[in-house]
């Protein structure tokens, strides 16, 4: 396994429907039960990667906006996983 590839999760109830959430599992993504995040689930989209909660409109919004993120390589806003 590769160590640098990043840990992501996903809560069952947060993708809208069964594409969105069969996309995520094709690309590997683990699918949980609840996350613990209930309020941000119902509001918004968001992947745990590496254990921090990002949020976006979509789920490819979040990808982006993690990938950016590493690259930038500084402390940002979203929240930590329980």
């Amino acid at each position: 396994m590769d160590s640098s590839k990043p840990i992501i999760r996903f809560c069952v109830n947060n993708p809208r429907n069964l594409d969105e959430r069969n996309n995520l599992i094709a690309m590997g993504f683990d699918c949980l039960g609840c996350l613990g995040n209930c309020e941000v689930c119902f509001e918004t989209r968001y992947l745990e990667i590496n254990g921090r909660f990002i949020t976006g409109d979509s789920f490819e919004q979040i990808l982006e906006k993690s990938i950016e993120q590493a690259d930038k390589k500084t402390p940002h806003e979203d929240h930590e996983a329980p």
